[in-house]
This record gives structure tokens, sequence and C-alpha cells, in this order.
């Protein structure tokens, strides 16, 4: 920790200040275009310069196998389903499919919902045929209406579009689409890497949107505006659209730290709690939430703060265990004496001079030292966020309507655990330097993350109730360990999946892969290791989610098929497996022949990006998108073009089914 100590000092300091902002408007305004971005203030009906949304459906090549493993044990069958699960469930979600990127609110990637099976397998491309600002059309987020609507978003290069697809029917259709503000990135940074990575390490823009139960889907844009799009018989409700711009509160109200300023600093993420109060982060650590009052019309207060006040006396010893500049001890101590009787804001600007001058104007890689790039999770009693330096439990106080921390939580940060072990590099298959994993909630029990330590990562369980440390264990082989998705939690097991090396979606990607599984052991109150799960072969899941679905007990990981000769392309499949065994039951593959994938891109487009040769394979590359359980039997994929849709007959076929021993 002392290899960087030196770096946080104006880091910490300056973000002391919290800021509770009311942002209430007299009158509504007009929003007009979303290409125009997040100039102004305040509260809007949101009205757009909508153009033609051009795209396609092309059905691909299927290629389905039976596992050995599998079938000489089980013969042709599917495991039997697991209990669904039965933890809280979100009251102001969308509750049956998918509502959030992680299917719920606790971030579990459980489904009730049937995946794909080997029975008439059929793989859709929803093929985006934008150009110009809208390339690429990649879709990284899936909610869902009812049977038989899908609501996603597409993202260009620089722009985005909300689309509303009818999914009955052969072929996808769209039905609705409205533009969203995006993001602004050149064409200039397709081709040169630099820029390409940080275009691909930007979260903002939507990914972490929701829908809600009154069909509202509510969007955080890319020019830090918060925007709600009400659905009404599958179609936008376009003279109910609200646009709430927070570009004063995701700056902080200016005077918390000029950092706060930082081009790049977007929000990353939103969602309700349990009161339907909606939360929202920012990238350089401002959290915040939206007070949905009754009565509180579309301009609704915001309370913002900064995370790095939650803890801070006890960041600074942690981070300056011994070398403290003069002066920092007495000034640590004001803290924790403002901060227990509960007039820490009060005194804010006092402890903002006098800090500045104890630590000076130090600074790490010109931004602020705490930063917030994953999503968060929400239980019945709190917001659980992870930043790239600790983990947070938070809930609004409606007494002193400001945003607090667990009082429960606050002796376990003197321990030191909930500040994970970071050496603060980027590891290749990371998006930034810190946990790359949105908190995983336990039913009531614990919150699972993973950390950034410097030789090898480690997941970390902690209790709900307390934040104290349960478990803390070494994942994957040491030098070749990342996990940039969240943790799987189904019960007493979690499934990690390993992300190291996936770094540039436009090249091959060596990548080390993996996936484990700890379970909870009562008696020795920790989780331990699963042996011998994967029962056999080694999946790369690269950068999607697995995600399990109880319906069949499969366990499903979107991954490269292992091809032993290096010089071809490994084809991108879905595989199932088995929970309870790990032993794989069948894979699912899709592809273009050569032609086949009817891009309207021109050749340098196409070589610049991913390479013409085997084209119509690598077009299925994930390249940091999602999947999530859809209606009859489907898993949404995002992929490099828009989305792929695996689908299946519910049942298998009685022919196709080979006599063997029931299912275990």
């Amino acid at each position: 920790m002392r290899s960087f100590a030196k770096g946080i000092g104006r880091a910490l300091v300056p973000l002391l200040v919290l800021t509770t902002a009311l942002a209430g408007c007299a009158k509504s305004k007009v929003r007009k275009g979303a290409e125009i971005g997040g100039a102004g203030a305040d509260c809007y009906h949101y009205k757009t310069k909508d153009k033609s949304f051009k795209y396609t459906s092309q059905y691909a090549t299927v290629e389905t196998q039976w596992w050995d493993e599998w079938t000489s044990r089980y013969g042709k069958t599917l495991p039997q389903p697991l209990p669904p699960p039965e933890h809280w469930m979100h009251p102001k979600l969308s509750s049956r499919y998918a509502a959030t990127m992680h299917e719920n609110s606790f971030a579990t990637d459980v489904s009730r919902e049937p995946g794909p099976i080997p029975s008439d397998p059929k793989v859709e491309y929803f093929h985006v045929l934008e150009k110009g600002t809208k390339l690429s059309g990649m879709a990284p987020f899936y909610t869902f209406l009812d049977d038989q609507t899908v609501i996603t978003i597409s993202f260009g290069r620089d722009a985005a579009t909300l689309v509303i697809v009818d999914i009955s029917g052969e072929h996808a259709r769209v039905l609705d689409y409205v533009a969203l503000p995006g993001r602004g990135s050149k064409a200039l940074e397709l081709a040169k890497k630099s820029a390409r990575m940080a275009m691909f390490r930007d979260t903002s823009g939507g990914a972490y949107s929701y829908l809600d139960a009154k069909g509202d889907v509510y969007v955080p844009g890319a020019d830090n505006t918060v925007i709600r799009i009400p659905i009404r018989d599958r179609r936008v409700d376009r003279d109910k659209m609200v646009m709430l711009d927070l570009t004063r509160e995701v700056e902080a109200g200016s005077w918390v730290d000029d950092a706060m300023k930082h081009p790049e600093n977007h929000l990353t993420a939103i969602m309700p709690d349990a009161d339907g109060r909606i939360w929202f982060t920012s990238k350089f650590g401002v959290v915040g939430m939206i007070m949905l009052e009754e009565g509180s019309g579309i301009c609704p207060p915001v309370y913002t703060t900064a995370i790095i006040r939650f803890g801070l006396a006890e960041k600074l010893r942690y981070y300056y265990p011994d070398s403290a500049p003069p002066g920092a001890e007495d000034w640590i101590a004001k803290i924790e004496k403002y901060d227990a009787e509960g007039t820490l804001v009060e005194h804010l600007g006092e402890l903002r001079r006098e800090g500045k001058q104890i630590f000076g104007e130090i600074h790490i890689e010109n931004e602020p030292f705490e930063q917030i790039q994953n999503s968060f999770s929400v239980g019945p009693d709190g917001v659980y966020i992870v930043t790239n330096v600790g983990l947070y439990k938070l809930f609004f106080k409606e007494e002193t309507r400001q945003i607090e921390l667990d009082p429960a939580w606050k002796p376990t940060y003197a321990k030191g655990n909930l500040f994970y072990a970071n050496d603060r590099k980027v590891k290749p298959g990371h998006l930034n330097n810190g946990s790359g994993t949105t908190p995983t909630l336990v039913d009531d029990r614990f919150v699972a993350i993973v950390d950034n330590a410097s030789d090898r990562v480690n997941l970390n369980v902690f209790r709900q109730s307390d934040g104290t440390l349960v478990t803390k264990l070494p994942l994957f082989q040491a030098g070749a360990g990342a996990v940039e998705n969240s943790v799987v939690a189904y019960k007493d097991s979690l499934v990690v999946g390993n992300t190291y090396g996936y770094v540039d979606p436009f090249v091959e990607n060596p990548t080390a892969g993996g996936i484990e599984r700890y379970d909870y052991d009562l008696e020795k109150d920790t989780y331990v290791k699963v042996d011998g799960w994967p029962a056999v072969g080694h999946f790369d899941g690269k950068t999607a989610t697995p995600k399990l679905s109880t319906a069949h007990g499969l366990f499903y990981v979107y991954h490269r098929d292992v091809d032993e000769d290096a010089a071809t392309h490994d084809d991108w499949q879905l595989t199932a497996l088995d929970l309870r065994t790990g032993w794989p039951v069948f894979s699912i593959k899709a592809y273009f022949e050569d032609r086949d994938f009817d891009d309207n891109v021109s050749g340098i487009v196409k070589k610049k990006t991913l390479g013409k040769k085997d084209y119509g394979r690598k077009v299925f590359n994930n390249i940091w998108g999602t999947f999530s359980f859809g209606p009859r039997n489907s898993i949404f994929i995002g992929t490099y073009r828009g989305y792929v849709r695996f689908s299946s007959a519910p049942e298998l076929a009685p022919e196709a089914i080979a006599e063997g021993p029931a299912a275990n």
C-alpha cells in the first residue's frame, strides 16, 4: 500500500466536501434533439429528432454437440431443475425477465427462465446496418416487456438508440425506437488502439439501464442525464418522456474537487432502491439519489455526495500507516469527532482547507483517487457500491435527508478488510484499476466481490449485516487472473469466470480463461473451492458473464471453441454445464460462412475492425456485452453488429433422446 500512499493526498482531501443538492425547477422545459448533448440544466420534456434505424435479421448456421462425457453417463437427457431462487425480489423492477444487466437487483445472474436446449436450435442475428456515427450497433443490455417484446440499446460509435423489438414472429421486427445521447467517440478511435481501449473501457451511456414494473425504462445518458422513457402498448409514449440533467450534481457542485469536472466523469449506473428512489453513480465517485416523491412532477429533488467521505478517517490511516505528514493525526481525529457527533457536513469546508495545508497538492495520474466503474446492487435494506478502493453499504436517512453509510458497517472499516487488495494497475481483462465486479448479494447473508491484488486476485465475501470479512480466497493462476464480471450466486454456491487477457475486441486476444465454483461450508463459516468443477474441459468466457438457469439446472457460458490450429479463428459458442456435477452437457455454435453475413460496411472498416478473414465468424465476438434469458427458451447476447438470439424448442424431441439413466 505504501507504494502509492503519497499519491492520495490531493485526491482524498478535496473530496471531503459533501453536496446536498435540490434540483427543483419552476417550470418544465422542452429538450429537443438527443444529438445536442448535455447543455443546460434542470429537467425537460425529452424530444428527439429520430432518423431511420436500419437493421435486418439473419439466421446463422448452427451446429449442436452433446458432450460425450455427459451422454456416456446420462444419455441425451437434461439435468433436473433446481429450486428457483428465493431471495428478495425488487418490488419496483420488472419481475419475470431480466430487468437489469445482471438479471435482478442482487446481481446474481440467475434466472428461472429456461435457456436454449438441443432441440431445433436457432440462432438469429439482429444485424444493425447503421454506419457512420451509429457503427457498430452492439447491444449490451436486454429487458422484456412481455413474451413478445424485447427492449435493448444499440450502441454506435457516437450514437445510441433505444429499440423496441417484436420477437413473436420468425424474424425480429423493430416496433419503435428513440435516440439517446451518444458518447462522442471519433471515427479514428476505432483504428487507434489507445483511443479504442479508452472507448471500450467507458461504461457510460446506458449499459446499466433498467425497466421498472410500470413499463418505464430509465437510462443514464452519456451526457450525465437520466432519461425516463415510458413504454405503453409496445410503443414509446413520446409525450411523457422526461430528461433530468445531472451535470451540476455529477460535477459535485464544482466546489468538491476540480477533478470532478474531468471530461470522462460520466454517469455509470442507475437503479431504484426498495422505496423507488433512483440512485446513480459517476465514474469519479459521485453518488446521488433522485427523490421520486408524490407530487414531485418531472423535477424531483436530487441529493449527491462523494463516495470518498465514507470511512474517510479509516482510509487515511489505512493508506498512511506510518508515514502521515505532520498534523495529519490531529486532523484525522477531528474528522472522527465530527463524524461521531453527526456534524461532519457542517465542518467540511474547514476540514478541506486544513487538509490541503497538510497534504499539499499531490495527485495520482491527474484523476480523483476513488472511482466507480461498475454497477451497484440493491437489497431491501441498502445499496451496495464497490469502488476501486473499497466496498460500501449506503442508505438514505429520511430524518437528515442525507445519504449515509450503514452504521453497522462503520466499525468494520477500521479493520481494513473493506479496503480490498489493489495494486492500482489495470490488468489485461479489467476495465479500470480496481475490482471489476458489481457486488453480488447472496440472499440476506453475504455480498461478494473480486479484488485487484497484485499477483493473484481473490474472491472476497462479506456479511451484509456488518461488512465483516467471511472469506478471502485466491482465484485462478497467479499472474493470469482478472474478473471483470459479477460473481454468479445461487444458494450456497458462487461461480466466478476469468476475463484475464481480453483487452482489444478487434484482435484475437489469447486469454487464460477458466471458471471456478466455491460453496459455503456452514460448519466452518467460510467458502471452499469445489475441486473438479468443471468436471472436464476449459471454458474461456472472455467477456460475457456466465449465467445460471434453474429451469434445467444449466450453467451457460458464452466462449470460444478450442481449436488446436492457432492459424484459424476459434468459433464462438454457447455451452451449458450441469451446475450440480460440473459436467458439460451440450454446446450450440453459430457462424456465417464467408459471404453469408451481409454486412454493409466497407472493406476498409472490416479490415480495421475484425479483419476480413473469417469475418462471418468474428462478428459473434461478445465485446464486453452481457447475455440475458428471454422468452421461450432463449438467450440474448450482445455481439459486434447487434445481438444474437439463441432459441430452441421447449422440450427435447423424443427421437433425439438416447437411452440412458435419468438425469442426475
